[in-house]
């Protein structure tokens, strides 16, 4: 399933970079329909020989990025980053083969690894993962990416 991001972080293109609305609008769709970490490369390569040095807050869209990505190969529907801690959503189904997967299996034990970080619960009839403290966007990325390897 697709991967719905919500966060309190700043993750944008900034207006001091790309100046033009419509250019700064077309180069978000062009980001939301890249699904590889090469078409990301040349995507950051093409916006550097255009518009100079990126931003931070550019650079953390693409992390955002790649954890959108890593968060769809776990199964999670959507991911809210606030006040420092992360909420992951998994398929509201109960019944999916899914929940007797490898990789819900891993999550399984990654929760099972830090459990004074990780908290698993059903919120209206949807399983949570709430994981405290995660204070950036690269940290929830590198969670994410150990979950996936274990």
């Amino acid at each position: 399933p697709d991967c719905q991001n919500d966060t309190d972080l700043e993750l944008l293109i900034p207006v001091g970079y790309v100046e033009n609305t419509a250019e700064r609008i077309r180069l978000y769709r062009e980001l939301d329909n890249i699904k590889d970490d090469e078409a990301l490369q040349i995507f950051e390569k093409e916006l550097m020989d255009r518009f100079g040095p990126i931003p931070d807050e550019t650079i953390e869209l693409f992390v955002a990025v790649k954890m959108r990505w890593l968060a769809q190969r776990l199964g999670l529907t959507k991911i809210i980053l606030k006040n420092g801690k992360m909420f992951c959503y998994f398929l509201a189904d109960g019944s999916s083969a899914y929940f007797n997967s490898p990789t819900f299996s891993g999550i399984l034990s990654y929760v099972n690894q830090f459990p004074k970080k990780c908290q698993l619960s059903e919120q209206k009839e949807k399983l949570l993962l709430k994981i405290d403290p995660v204070k950036s966007i690269h940290s929830a990325f590198e969670t994410l990416s150990k979950m996936i390897n274990i």
